[in-house]
């Protein structure tokens, strides 16, 4: 990727799908910091500045954001947007020089709402070099040494051009709790550098079936630790990215059913609360099997009711990559799109 000295932040897509209804007991088992910046990039909104004006209580004189954004549309030296973040600003710690807040970047919990600022461009950080993508995920994403089973986390690779580097952290068994717990998340984080991204799918071991040392409340709890995702990454000036569960073969009714949709539900309202690019995998992933039917689900996808075989891993790390090439991150030019056909 061409070298760029300052981090930009270019575009948010939320893709969010239709959620099938019903749940299941099952859990998730295998089957076989960044430097502070200075003030010159523009400080928080913490109200709406009049256009033009860069006011002291909404953006610096230098330029400054607010709900609709300065005519000069932010620091000449940060990063801002073109018409105001959604919601009215960016959020609390103020972008520095190249992006990094006082604090180590974006807040999630006040970040714009996704359906406001309609008129702006928001941005993204820039890598100076080959971005890296960090997959944290449960056994649905995990890498397999060898027989049957895969997760899509071992094939996403496979759909970017060799400008991108995937490394897959993803464990059997996690849910967005415990892999904080145990010390995993840190473990992205201490790597992870400016203008890489980090995604994140979670929820199908956080229902309460998974034990209280991986559940989660999808109301309370599962979207806490989300946030520590989101504010992880972008306080290394990194790029998140929320995934939805991938679909478990539940089929009743004449329809394929969504096991998981208060844990989606709740992945695409922390999305749209915090301004972070959402993945809607289980949407894509049931639309796939309303597509090819429950037989060929059967026969070639599912190796269990949550597990994928070889090729059902293929089919979801194509839909992954499919995803974002639709939310317009930096690297979506780098997805080889004609692999993208079912």
């Amino acid at each position: 990727m061409r070298s760029i000295g300052k981090s930009f932040w270019v575009g948010l897509v939320l893709a969010a799908g239709s959620l099938g209804a019903g749940c299941s007991s099952a859990t998730d088992t295998p089957v076989g910091a960044g430097t502070a910046g200075t003030s010159a990039g523009g400080s928080v909104l913490a109200s709406a500045g009049a256009p033009g004006s860069g006011a002291s209580t909404a953006g610096t004189s230098a330029g400054g954001t607010a709900a609709g954004g300065t005519a000069a549309a932010g620091a000449a030296t940060g990063y801002s947007t073109t018409g105001g973040a959604a919601g009215g600003g960016m959020a609390s710690g103020g972008s520095a020089t190249v992006g990094g807040a006082a604090t180590g970047g974006f807040a999630s919990s006040t970040a714009g709402a996704a359906s406001a600022g309609s008129a702006g461009a928001s941005t993204f950080p820039i890598s100076t070099g080959k971005p890296t993508v960090y997959i944290a995920g449960d056994s649905t994403v995990s890498t397999y040494p060898t027989g049957t089973q895969q997760g899509w986390g071992q094939r996403l690779k496979e759909y970017f051009t060799a400008d991108v580097i995937v490394v897959n952290k993803a464990i059997s068994g996690r849910s967005s709790k415990s892999f904080v717990d145990e010390g995993h998340l840190k473990e992205i984080l201490d790597l992870i550098k400016p203008g890489d991204y980090l995604l994140a799918q979670w929820g199908i071991n956080d229902r309460s079936v998974a034990g209280p040392e991986r559940a989660t409340d999808p109301a309370t709890t599962f979207r806490t630790y989300l946030k520590q995702y989101i504010d992880g990454a972008r306080s290394k000036n990194a790029i998140p990215v929320l995934i939805t569960p991938t679909p478990r073969h539940q089929y009743s009714n004449g329809m394929f059913q969504n096991g998981f949709p208060e844990y989606c539900k709740a992945i695409i309202a922390v999305g749209a609360e915090t301004n972070t690019p959402v993945i809607d995998l289980q949407a894509k992933g049931l639309a796939y099997y309303t597509m090819i039917g429950d037989d060929a689900v059967t026969k070639t996808i599912a190796l269990d009711a949550l597990h994928f075989t070889v090729e059902g891993a293929n089919q979801m790390a194509r839909l992954v990559a499919q995803g974002v090439q639709e939310i317009k991150v930096p690297i979506s030019q780098f997805v080889i799109s004609s692999k993208l056909a079912p």
